[in-house]
This record gives structure tokens, C-alpha cells and sequence, in this order.
């Protein structure tokens, strides 16, 4: 990564990262196939300053968490379109896409709600395809596949097929991973994890280009004490996603169009035991997003953009309900003078449950030809999802638990962050962040007697109930710091990249929330990678501090800290058309859990090839 690399995430149009006075890391799609990973989730807790809070091994379910917001507070993006589902943020972790269509990834920390609105807060993740790309392939036409086995009657099958044609551009991938899972108490931690994706590109004259996918991921689980800490929780889940998107663009001279049509369909079948009713959830997301982009050799360049979203569910526990949004965007970019570069924008919010929201944004960068500054301020702020809003809503009697609030406000942060990056000979790239965040409103289920609850026909007078409530008020100072090393080395190459992140909250209620308290106050994690000759080694580190917690009912314990290693050893020759692997998860067998009652598995083995022609 180079301070001259492009972003499309800190301010939704094409800028080198040193105009964009952001925080902003890039991690290419080629890298994936060599990293000690399975999933997504799997790839992301070892990029620098991101924190994926597993509650199931190889992508079952994992939250992601950046700069100590919570799980809810990073927005993930495929293709310039949100993938947070409206149920619950538990869901974000759940990418359509295969990681064999990655073209690259980029990670922006800090708020960036006035371009990509709700959710925004701690940071984006943005996930580009190759089929959407704007590149041509380097190869006309590609089939790769691959297969391995592990412990635990673990398998998992990949395979992709691309073909470029004059004009048009085509893909088909998917993936699974199975296993009968490590044993738990008195279930199994099983996983039946399924993606498959199609896509289209089609480049007409005059510069206009119509890109469609359709994706489908299916997932059964074992999903013990992932949301209750009962000692008779044996829970499994299904969680089916359908996601549809269609991309309209032009570029010109001057400027570029694009729109941008999605629709995501979410079907969850939740069984806390097996003779339990399952609560049953399926959600709809449609999304219309349009944006003009000014560019001329003018020192000023603009974008305004108008998003609409509609959000429904149909649920037997949190009832039927549909919810509008809609909102406009504008942003500027100024070059002050031959370093200095100013962006702005405003955003502009109707929802039809809280009425208007103005969200402004401000960064400023300062930049060398190997080195910058940067400062960003702005506000940002998260919508309640369904959850929070319903949970409980629609049986016929609740005798305790968790119980949603129609009446919540979206949370509210105001944010502002200094950093410094720098490039020494082109083999280190450097960047220290400083930042601060105020968050108000932030919501927490507060237990709250019978008498009080504003919603009790479905309620016991004698039952113990928990309530959603925009109660907290929470100040997050942070430092972060990121590096990447990439040289020969021995006669092979290196590649190195880490991130060092401490955090410190402050909660003047003295709660700051059950997510809120399980984030690690310090938290080190990196990728290395090394190749020579056909031998390559990977190797994914993390270490994090966090606050410790226990629960007596199900005698289980948060430790305040932990080690985690990956590792992956690939052999693949230059006449070879693929490789052959091995590969151990948690190669020193820690007994660790990121979530109270979700012990995560120890060491596990596995193997396998991959094939490319």
C-alpha cells in the first residue's frame, strides 16, 4: 500500500489515499489465498486495528469492531452497496461472496457517515469484485477450484470460472465448508456453511456499463449460548441471504453517473432447544442509490448523491413492520494549495420513525511525496435495528427477557481524529492515528420493572425483563498503529504488515453495555507472509487485552487476555497449475473465548489443494 493507492471507501469517488485525509488500509484480493483463513471473518481479525469477536469457528458467526464501537457500528459495504442486515449486526459478517471474487478490500476506521450514512461510526469495511472492477483481468479466461479436509469431519470445496469477451465479463463462484463440529455441552459446534454468486458486466458505447450479481448464502449452526447465557440454551440457527444488485455507471471527461438497485432477502430460524418454537424472521432490504461526480482540472471537485432504503420484516416474535429512509449527500474536495487538500460534506436524513438527522464531515490532509497529515472531524450516528425495536414484540406471553423499544433514538457521536503516515525507500509504510469519540444515546437493554415497561399487554407483573433504552453515554480516546514491511529477504520475499491499538472508554453511568464492556482495550494483530522459491509460509498473530468476565450458571470466563496463532505452509511449483497446503488454526491450542459461553475450538488441522487453469 502507497500513499498514491486509490480510494473509493473515505469519500465514495475515485482519490489517491493522500487527498482523502483518512485512515484508509488496502489489502489485494491476491494475498487471500495465501492467508491461514477460511472466511472472511477469519481474514479480517488479523488486519491491522480490526477486532472480529468469533462466536463460531471458520465464518459461523463472527462481530466485527473497530476503534471500540460496537458490533452494530461498522458498516460493510460490497461494491459501494451496505450489507448490514436489519435484523441484527450478528448478520455483517455474513458476505456473499466467495474470496476467490475479491478483487480488494478497503478498511476505513473513523466515521464516514455523511457518505455511506447509518452504521458508519467506528469504521467501513468495503468489500470490491472483480467483476465489477473497471480493470481487465490479466487473464481472458480463468477456472480455479480447490479442496481440503480437516479435523472434526471437516471438508470444505471452492470453485470460480471467469470469462472476459470483448465487452462482457462474466463469473461464477461458490464455496462450503462442513463440519460435524467440536463437541459443546450437549450439542455439537456444527457448521454447514454454502455461497454461490453469479455476475455480469457489460460495457456499452459511449462509456455506460451495466453490472448485475445475484448471490445466495446459506448457513446452519451450532449456535449454543451465542445470545443467552442460559446453562438449557442448545440453540442451532439457519440463516438464508439472497442478494441482488444492479450497478448503472457512465464515466465522461468531466464527471461520472452511477445508480445504483439492491435488494437483500434475509430468512433466520432461530431454536433455542430442539423442542423450543423457533423464532422465525425474514427480512427484506431494498436499496436505490444515485450520485454525480464533478471532476475538472479545477482545484475544486463535488459529488451529491440521493440514497432511499426500505426495511421490512415478517416475524413471529418480533412481529410485522416496514420502516423509510431517505436521504441526500453532497461533498466537495478543495486543494487549498500545492500539498494541502480540504473535503467536506453534509448529509441529510429523513426517517420516518425519528423524524431529520444533519450529519457534516470535515478531513484535511497535508501531504509529501512520502509522507502526510491528516485530520478528520465529523459526526455520525446508528439506526436501532429490528432487534432492539421488537424484540419479544409479537408473542403471546413473555415471561422474561430482552424486550424491544419502538421508541429509540438513533445513537449519536461526534468524532475527530489526528494522524501522521510515512513511507521509508519504498519497503515501510507507517501510519499513527490519534482519536476521540462522544457518543450519546448509545443503547443498552436496562433491566426495567413491570410498571415501567411502556408495552407490558404481553407481560407477567411478576416477570423480570430487560429494556432497550438509549441510556449510555460513552468518551473513546484511542491510539493506533499500522505498518507494512514488503522486501526481498533471504532470497525469497516478505511481506509484513501489524497493527497496535489501545483503547480507553469512559462511561460516566458507570455501564457502557454488555458488547460495549467485552471490545479489548489493547489489541495487537498482524499478517506475515513469506515466499521462496515454491515454499510459502503464512502466519496470522493476535493478542488482545480485554476486560475480564465470568458467568457462575455456565462456569464460563472471559480471561483478561489472549494469544492466537495461525499458520499455513503452501508448496506450488512454477510448473504446477496449483498448490498443495497444510494448515493449523490456533497452532498453540489456546483455550480462549471472545464471547461469555462460546468457547472457541482448540488446535485444528487440515489440508488440501488448490488448482488453477
Amino acid at each position: 500500500m502507497t500513499l498514491s493507492e486509490v480510494s473509493l471507501t473515505a469519500h465514495g469517488n475515485r482519490q489517491p489515499i493522500r487527498n482523502t485525509g483518512r485512515n484508509v488500509w488496502i489489502l489485494p484480493g491476491h494475498l487471500l489465498a495465501r492467508a491461514p483463513i477460511h472466511s472472511i471473518d477469519d481474514l479480517l481479525r488479523f488486519m491491522p486495528g480490526i477486532e472480529a469477536q468469533q462466536r463460531g469457528p471458520q465464518g459461523a458467526q463472527g462481530d466485527l469492531l473497530i476503534r471500540g464501537g460496537t458490533f452494530q457500528q461498522v458498516l460493510v459495504l460490497i461494491d459501494g452497496i451496505r450489507l448490514n442486515d436489519p435484523l441484527t449486526g450478528h448478520f455483517n459478517a455474513y458476505i456473499p461472496i466467495d474470496p476467490s471474487e475479491i478483487d480488494r478490500i478497503e478498511i476505513l476506521k473513523g466515521p464516514a457517515a455523511v457518505t455511506w450514512g447509518s452504521e458508519a461510526v467506528g469504521g467501513v469495511i468495503q468489500i470490491f469484485t472483480k467483476t465489477f472492477s473497471d480493470k481487465t483481468a490479466a487473464r481472458k479466461k480463468e477456472l480455479q477450484g480447490g479442496l481440503s479436509i480437516g479435523e472434526y469431519q471437516s471438508w470444505q470445496l471452492q470453485a470460480r470460472g471467469y470469462l472476459e469477451h470483448k465487452n462482457d465479463r462474466f463469473s461464477i463462484s461458490g464455496s462450503s465448508r462442513n463440519s460435524d463440529g467440536a463437541p459443546q455441552r450437549g450439542t455439537r459446534g456444527y457448521f454447514q456453511l454454502h455461497t454461490v454468486q453469479g455476475a455480469w458486466q457489460h460495457e456499452f458505447q459511449k462509456g455506460w456499463r451495466l453490472r448485475i450479481r445475484t448471490a445466495w448464502d446459506s448457513r446452519d449452526f451450532g449456535a449454543q449460548n451465542f445470545y443467552t447465557g442460559f446453562i438449557s440454551d442448545t440453540a442451532n440457527e439457519e440463516v438464508n441471504s439472497w442478494w441482488n444488485h444492479a450497478q448503472l455507471c457512465k464515466r465522461a471527461a468531466k464527471g461520472s453517473w452511477q445508480a445504483d438497485l439492491s435488494y437483500k432477502q434475509t430468512l433466520d430460524v432461530y431454536r433455542f432447544r430442539p423442542a423450543a418454537t423457533p423464532n422465525r424472521n425474514e427480512m427484506g432490504f431494498t436499496q436505490l442509490q444515485l450520485r454525480y461526480q464533478r471532476q475538472t482540472s479545477s482545484p475544486f471537485q463535488y459529488q451529491v448523491g440521493l440514497q432511499a432504503f426500505q426495511r421490512t420484516i415478517r416475524s413471529n416474535d418480533r412481529g410485522d413492520h416496514q420502516i423509510e429512509q431517505a436521504s441526500v449527500v453532497s461533498i466537495g474536495q478543495y486543494k487549498l494549495a500545492k500539498h494541502w487538500v480540504a473535503n467536506g460534506g453534509l448529509r441529510i436524513t429523513h426517517d420516518e420513525l425519528y423524524g431529520n438527522i444533519v450529519i457534516p464531515q470535515l478531513s484535511l490532509s497535508q501531504s509529501r511525496e512520502n509522507h502526510q497529515w491528516r485530520f478528520s472531524a465529523g459526526r455520525s450516528y446508528r439506526d436501532a435495528d429490528f432487534t432492539e425495536r421488537y424484540n419479544n414484540y409479537n408473542k403471546t406471553l413473555v415471561t422474561s427477557g430482552r424486550i424491544g423499544n419502538p421508541s429509540l433514538s438513533p445513537e449519536d457521536a461526534w468524532q475527530m481524529e489526528l494522524g501522521y503516515d510515512v513511507i521509508f525507500e519504498k519497503k515501510w509504510f507507517a501510519h499513527t492515528s490519534v482519536f476521540y469519540r462522544d457518543q450519546k444515546g448509545l443503547i443498552d437493554w436496562i433491566t426495567t420493572p413491570y410498571a415501567s415497561m411502556p408495552r407490558p399487554i404481553n407481560l407477567l407483573p411478576t416477570g423480570t425483563y430487560a429494556l432497550a433504552k438509549n441510556v449510555e453515554r460513552v468518551k473513546t480516546t484511542g491510539w493506533e498503529l499500522d505498518f507494512q514491511f514488503r522486501d526481498s529477504l533471504g532470497g525469497g520475499f516478505l511481506l509484513a504488515q501489524a497493527g497496535l491499538l489501545w483503547l480507553n472508554n469512559q462511561a460516566p453511568s458507570g455501564g457502557a453495555g454488555f458488547y460495549l464492556n467485552s471490545h479489548a482495550r489493547f489489541l495487537v494483530n498482524g499478517l506475515i507472509q513469506y515466499q521462496r522459491g515454491p515454499w510459502i509460509v503464512s502466519t496470522g498473530l493476535l493478542y488482545k487485552k480485554r476486560q475480564a468476565q465470568s458467568a457462575t450458571p455456565l462456569a464460563a470466563v472471559l480471561t483478561p487476555s489472549y494469544f492466537l496463532m495461525n499458520a499455513k505452509l503452501s508448496f506450488a511449483p512454477a510448473n504446477w497449475m496449483g498448490s498443495l497446503f497444510l494448515q493449523a488454526d490456533n497452532v498453540l491450542n489456546t483455550r480462549y473465548s471472545d464471547l461469555l459461553g462460546a468457547p472457541m475450538p482448540g488446535r485444528w488441522l487440515s489440508g488440501g489443494f488448490r488448482v488453477t487453469l
